[in-house]
């Protein structure tokens, strides 16, 4: 009886220990896949470098940048990834701009906006990727991976 007791035990602290370090992940994923149906893989590290929104799914703006060790294979075009190249370059930066724009004229009072994107620039080359999706309601999200740099850039606008 107490054999089992421990086994249990260890495996629900387990369990609970896995989900509280991966929360942030397990959050995110779950956001983006049900909203956006953007599969990502799970990265070493998520930071949160702008959050206007009070949960989930409220209006507001976010941009994570996303660490991985190796993200080129992860993203395929089946799952709406589009490969930047000399066509579609224009149409990331303008997506990208885009962004920017509608978070400093919502944010109008906010000074540091001008910082965060300085800080944390988007960036990208050819043969990077892109994913892109604009709902009824003008919400729309972006994320622009970086095999370069092993990142992905999520850019979230929600109305």
């Amino acid at each position: 009886m107490k054999k089992k007791t421990m086994i249990w035990i260890t495996v629900t602290t387990f369990l609970i220990g896995f989900v509280i370090v991966n929360w942030k992940y397990i959050y995110q994923y779950t956001e983006w896949k049900l909203i956006w149906g953007l599969e990502v893989p799970k990265p070493i590290n998520i930071e949160t470098v702008l959050h206007t929104r009070n949960g989930f799914p409220s209006e507001g703006e976010t941009f994570h940048v996303l660490d991985y060790r190796s993200i080129e294979k992860m993203l395929k075009e089946k799952d709406g990834w589009v490969s930047i190249n000399d066509e579609s370059y224009d149409t990331v930066s303008k997506y990208l701009k885009k962004f920017e724009k509608d978070v400093f004229n919502i944010n109008k009072d906010t000074q540091n906006l001008y910082v965060v994107f300085q800080e944390n620039p988007v960036t990208y080359d050819n043969k990077d990727k892109y994913y892109y999706k604009l709902k009824e309601d003008n919400s729309y999200i972006l994320a622009i991976s970086n095999v370069k740099e092993q990142k992905l850039f999520v850019m979230e606008w929600i109305q």
